[in-house]
């Protein structure tokens, strides 16, 4: 069995190969799967990846491990500019004029725009909002705002939960009962 450190230098020693090959879909792989190494990595590669990695990689990042590493929310914030709105959102989206969003979220109100992970559903909020009261973790609100599709980062329904990541995009945020 590795030691944590010994996984962390196999792991590293692996994408520094990978870096050398110009092997985006091993390094996308590498960063995308394993927290232990997902902010280094991301630091080491960022700068040479093409475009289409430079989504790709931050937002599958975001996805598997949330909105917990400060490396990985900085480099979704700059992911949109390096997708097209037809990759980003799903083809209904882009016709809307706004669309609304729901949040459940331990932050103040005057913060709430700056997180990344949102939702079209008031369902997925409602149900965030009740995991957090049972596990007895921080107060919780649900928030309620309107994007323009344009300012979506990325739309995922890969688990389900209708997310939307945006950055201070989210406007007449208002915060609902529960």
């Amino acid at each position: 069995m590795l030691t944590e450190k010994e996984r962390y230098d196999l792991l590293m020693a692996k994408l520094i190969d990978a870096m050398r090959n110009s092997d985006w879909d091993t390094i996308s792989s590498l960063i995308t799967f394993n927290a232990c190494i997902m902010a280094v990595g991301l630091e080491a590669v960022y700068r040479i990846l093409p475009d289409e990695y430079k989504f790709s990689i931050p937002t599958e990042c975001h996805t598997h491990n949330g909105d917990h590493i400060p490396t990985v929310r900085k480099y979704v914030r700059q992911a949109r500019k390096y997708a097209p709105i037809e990759k980003r959102i799903p083809a209904e989206m882009i016709a809307l004029p706004e669309i609304e969003m729901y949040r459940a979220g331990e932050e103040s109100l005057d913060k709430a725009a700056y997180r990344i992970s949102w939702t079209t559903s008031i369902d997925v909020a409602k149900w965030f909002y009740d995991r957090a009261v049972a596990r007895l973790q921080p107060q919780r609100h649900i928030y309620k705002g309107i994007i323009k599709p344009e300012k979506i980062i990325w739309y995922t329904d890969g688990r389900q939960e209708k997310e939307v990541m945006q950055y201070n995009s989210v406007r007449n945020i208002v915060e609902l009962e529960r």
